[in-house]
């Protein structure tokens, strides 16, 4: 399982979630869920963005 603790690039504020029922992480290959919020546009059919849920900044998707 992956473990990141991924930050805010503007606040710094964690963007690490709730922990992930271990039982269900193999389907997300993960051990937390994740805060930030998907920016996603329906005409090219991806997320394009990410935005950060305490300060609002968003920055594009890598």
């Amino acid at each position: 399982m992956q473990y990141f603790n991924e930050k805010c690039p503007h606040c710094n504020a964690s963007l690490q979630g709730d922990p992930i029922p271990e039982d269900e992480q193999k389907h997300y290959r993960a051990t937390h869920f994740t805060r930030k919020i998907g920016m996603y546009d329906l005409e090219k059919d991806r997320t394009m963005k990410w935005k950060c849920p305490d300060c609002n900044w968003e920055w594009d998707r890598e």
